[in-house]
């Protein structure tokens, strides 16, 4: 049966869209639904402030009447101006097999080459500042916050697609059970020392001004990592009110030298746990599901840690961490995730390692190059029987 593709237009196309991992991933061990109407919420540019300086497409493939794909992308000028370089993202893709998935990247290459973008990079939500990459390990385990989720043998459907790795991106994982007190305690006074700095908690009583500060650090701390996408204030600020519904204070540490804030760590409650218990809705009642698992969540996805050029190499990354860890001990959590760290960060994974951090889930980005008229591309390349 041939296959057809069908771009997003109405609401009921991007609520089939968000939901499809429901059927393509439902019966799978640790799946987590999608929070349906926040990934809505994401996805429309009434709502989301990065469509500010982006254009976006979205399909779903059919084979039939039977939806067995889906795809994304995405044009941002702001990454395009910060780079230099005519390059597009894909991203949100799954399908049933090689032959669905070929035809969806083709889909994203004809998209992004029509707009004279002659690159993409993938899989890319939006930008680096969402969720990416594609699960190539750990599939028995639930996933974190915002962290994707795809079947087995995906990988090799893109290398038959001829896209090429671009990066891997780690997950580390370490139980409570597992570390040793007294060790992250050396090692956070081992960095103070070496470092003397002020650590402290937001204040959540001036959070508007916290936020700003976040910002600053944020554009200065990722501005030469790979991938790297400045957000905009705005952008910034609607992502921190979100994750306000859900967040710690406490999980949330700046580091301050002489009164100037230098660097940042932030962990979240794993949110999968209640979206995971109210399958994915929150309405009429889901809410209630929700609340109720979250108060015995005992996971933290440890999300973002930035700091200011003075500050780096000197031992506050891993003063934070370990401090962050003992915190969360603290308050009850059982198993933190860092996530995600790019494979050649060393210096992030040397710390991680320390404290007794374990690799436990691997998501790959991909990228393919094509030329002026969009069709002279690895992507286009039909899959091997």
């Amino acid at each position: 049966m041939s296959l057809r593709l069908q771009r997003v237009e109405s609401r009921r196309d991007l609520r089939r869209f968000v939901d499809l991992p429901r059927i393509l991933l439902g019966d799978r061990r640790g799946f987590v639904p999608p929070l349906t109407f926040e990934e809505c919420r994401r996805l429309d540019p009434r709502h989301n402030p990065f469509f500010a300086h982006a254009t976006a497409s979205f399909w779903l493939l059919y084979r039939g009447r039977e939806c067995v794909g889906r795809i994304s992308a995405v044009d941002d000028r702001l990454a395009r101006d910060f780079h230099r370089r005519p390059e597009g993202v894909f991203g949100h893709v799954l399908a049933r097999d090689a032959e669905g998935l070929a035809r969806l990247l083709g889909a994203a290459r004809d998209y992004l080459a029509e707009r004279g973008l002659r690159r993409m990079l993938g899989p890319i939500e939006l930008s680096m500042n969402y969720t990416c990459g594609l699960q190539i390990s750990g599939f028995d385990l639930q996933p974190m916050i915002d962290m994707p989720q795809h079947p087995e043998g995906m990988d090799a459907w893109m290398k038959e697609c001829g896209m090429r790795k671009a990066k891997d991106l780690l997950a580390y994982r370490s139980l409570a059970e597992d570390l040793d007190a007294s060790k992250l305690e050396r090692i956070a006074k081992a960095a103070a020392r070496r470092f003397p700095a002020e650590v402290r908690t937001i204040r959540n009583a001036d959070f508007d001004r916290e936020i700003r500060i976040l910002h600053e650090i944020y554009l200065s701390a990722w501005e030469k990592n790979f991938g790297f996408v400045p957000m905009s204030p705005e952008e910034f600020r609607s992502i921190a009110k979100s994750f306000r519904k859900i967040y710690d204070p406490e999980l949330c540490l700046i580091a301050e030298r002489n009164g100037k804030p230098v660097g940042f760590i932030l962990a979240l409650p794993d949110a999968n746990v209640g979206i995971k218990a109210c399958g994915g809705r929150l309405f009429p009642l889901g809410f209630l599901k929700f609340l109720a698992a979250m108060r015995s969540c005992r996971r933290t996805r440890v999300i973002t840690l930035g700091l200011l050029p003075e500050a780096r190499g000197k031992g506050l990354d891993a003063r934070l961490t370990a401090e962050l860890i003992r915190v969360g001990r603290a308050r009850g959590c059982l198993e933190t995730e860092l996530s995600w760290v790019l494979e050649d960060n060393i210096p992030m994974v040397k710390p991680i390692l320390r404290i007794g951090g374990k690799e436990a889930l691997r998501y790959r980005l991909y990228e393919a190059d094509f030329g002026e008229s969009g069709s002279a591309t690895a992507t286009t390349r039909s899959p091997k029987p």
